[in-house]
């Protein structure tokens, strides 16, 4: 087999990291650095072109053939097209929905697997557009299956026209549980209330509502810290929180290895994801994080969570881009020891709700095997046939 990959997500900086010896970056980084690499000792090509890099093109020692470009800003989609063709690929794993490029797999027969991990939220009809498009070719019976992480970004899949027959949900292996830490019983009774993000520092992802929380907190008589971990746009918020007098209140730690990221949970008080409705979330993996450290979740009412983050059982739920309701549930949470305990009590019940039969490794050596053992997978795990608990609001 020939397999391309194109993806977002830099395999060549996670491949040299950990040669060097570093850490995972993010969740389940090593698991699909190893898969994609073990490919290349089996398969007679193996290409992975990286749409969000600078550019280069070269052989890793592990056989693998790597690209990185800058798609839309400096490489178009034709362009990403013709670099697929050269390849000459048998097999094609887009983890991203880029129409043009599956509809040319499919128009030269090369066997695809769509692999997303993201949403289609509602929107203008610009984006109803986008969505049509994506769902037209991904309807295509040469397209047997599509992968998606969690539900209910496979729940949207279906809203915007995608079978459910072919659709099927997936999650990454687990790597921490929460039964490795034993539930808490109050936030801290001496010293400051600390809170704890990670991710991607953008206003899309909340940390602007959870600046503007931290200074409503500390208004009502909390010594409040906020702990910011992940890249991104940290003098923006850097500013903000000067603006708003609580500059010594906030910690921007940059990235850390995500080996780092449950214990530092564990150490704070409460853990915020504040997405906002406007970033296209699958199922972030730092709400899992959240329930194995056994650390309260404050959680944004995001599309995307619904029915998987329940308010008031392990987390409470608060309005997307409302720091104020974002402090009002923080402030709920640190006055009842009752329902903090309660809450802590509850992640292991949450974490093991969200947990699903087919991991993102499956689902690529399924396809790999070929049709029959992908129609096998389907008649067993799609959306239409699986054991799966859909909210019904949905």
């Amino acid at each position: 087999m020939r397999i391309v990959w194109v993806q977002y997500g830099d395999y060549r900086a996670g491949v040299e990291n950990f040669a060097r010896g570093g850490e995972e970056t993010y969740a389940a980084q090593r698991y699909s650095v190893d898969l994609t690499t073990g490919l290349a000792r089996v398969h007679e090509h193996v290409s992975v072109i990286c749409v969000n890099t600078d550019p280069y093109d070269e052989v890793l020692e592990n056989g693998v053939h790597v690209q990185g470009l800058r798609l839309y800003s400096q490489v178009s989609v034709p362009e990403l097209v013709k670099r697929v063709a050269a390849l000459r690929p048998t097999h094609l794993i887009s983890r991203s929905p880029i129409p043009p490029l599956l509809r040319w797999a499919v128009q030269s027969k090369v066997q695809v697997l769509p692999l997303l991990a993201t949403s289609f939220p509602l929107g203008g009809w610009r984006m109803r557009l986008r969505h049509w498009r994506a769902a037209r070719v991904l309807r295509n019976p040469a397209i047997q299956v599509v992968g998606n992480h969690a539900l209910n970004s496979c729940l949207d899949l279906r809203r915007i026209g995608v079978p459910p027959q072919k659709i099927v949900p997936w999650d990454w292996p687990p790597t921490v549980r929460p039964s490795e830490r034993a539930a808490k019983q109050s936030a801290a009774t001496a010293g400051p209330v600390r809170l704890f993000f990670a991710g991607v520092i953008s206003e899309d992802k909340g940390v602007g509502d959870c600046v503007g929380a931290l200074k409503l907190l500390r208004e009502r008589g909390f010594d409040a810290r906020f702990s910011f971990a992940g890249a991104g746009d940290i003098e923006r918020f850097q500013e903000q929180a000067r603006k708003l007098g609580v500059e010594s209140a906030v910690t921007f730690l940059g990235k850390i290895p995500h080996s780092r990221v449950v214990s530092m949970m564990s150490e704070h008080d409460l853990t915020v994801v504040p997405s906002r409705h406007s970033y296209p979330e699958g199922l972030p993996l730092t709400i899992y994080d959240s329930y194995c450290s056994r650390t309260p979740l404050i959680a944004s009412d995001h599309p995307m969570f619904r029915g998987r983050v329940e308010d008031g059982f392990a987390a409470l739920v608060f309005r997307a881009s409302s720091p104020e309701s974002l402090a009002d549930k923080a402030e709920q949470a640190l006055r009842s020891p009752e329902l903090y305990a309660q809450l802590s009590r509850n992640s292991e019940a949450a974490w093991q709700r969200l947990q699903l039969p087919v991991r993102w490794g499956d689902l690529v050596e399924t396809f790999l095997a070929g049709p029959e053992a992908v129609r096998t997978l389907l008649t067993k795990f799609s959306l239409a046939t699986g054991p799966y608990v859909l909210p019904s609001s949905r």
